[in-house]
């Protein structure tokens, strides 16, 4: 009779151990699967950003990462800070694109200078950690992403805008 009462007990704790074991490895599963499916999330944001910026107008850049077709893809402590773009020349150097803005300045001939140097568009995630749920309770775990861009080659970049007889700007891309 004694023996049956500690050989329960002791099946109580090897339960008790294995249990927790698989839990762990069942949550460590879980989070490596959200970890992936948010480097996805982030690759597939870089390559939506690319896509918009070459067939958006170069001043609209800023607007692009707040975008709900981008934002809504965001994975957990994403955000628009973490999207950049760039312009880049045929040598892959960047090209100084600050002069375009949403209401056209009166030296358009070095827009056009600027705006004919563009042959690719670089959509980057930058500063981008993910935060593990559970395991970072645990060990404090955060996951670095790698750095995912996108270079796409330009295409029409809204075509320059023109004032029109109103003085408005076309605002859409």
């Amino acid at each position: 009779m004694m023996k049956r009462k500690i050989q329960r007990g002791v099946t109580q704790v090897e339960f008790i151990i294995i249990a927790t074991s698989v839990l762990l490895l069942l949550f460590a599963i879980l989070e490596l699967a959200a970890y992936f499916y948010s480097t996805q999330m982030v690759n597939e944001v870089t390559r939506r950003a690319a896509r918009l910026a070459t067939v958006c107008h170069i001043s609209d850049r800023d607007d692009i990462p707040q975008l709900d077709s981008l934002s809504n893809l965001y994975p957990s402590g994403f955000d628009s800070d973490n999207l950049e773009i760039a312009y880049l020349d045929a040598n892959g150097a960047e090209v100084d694109v600050s002069g375009f803005l949403s209401t056209p300045i009166a030296d358009n001939e070095t827009l056009q200078a600027q705006f004919s140097q563009v042959r690719y568009v670089r959509a980057r995630a930058v500063d981008y950690s993910y935060r593990f749920v559970v395991l970072s309770t645990l060990l404090d775990i955060t996951g670095n992403t790698p750095s995912f861009e996108t270079i796409l080659p330009a295409e029409s970049l809204g075509i320059l805008r023109q004032i029109s007889s109103t003085g408005a700007t076309r605002t859409d891309c």
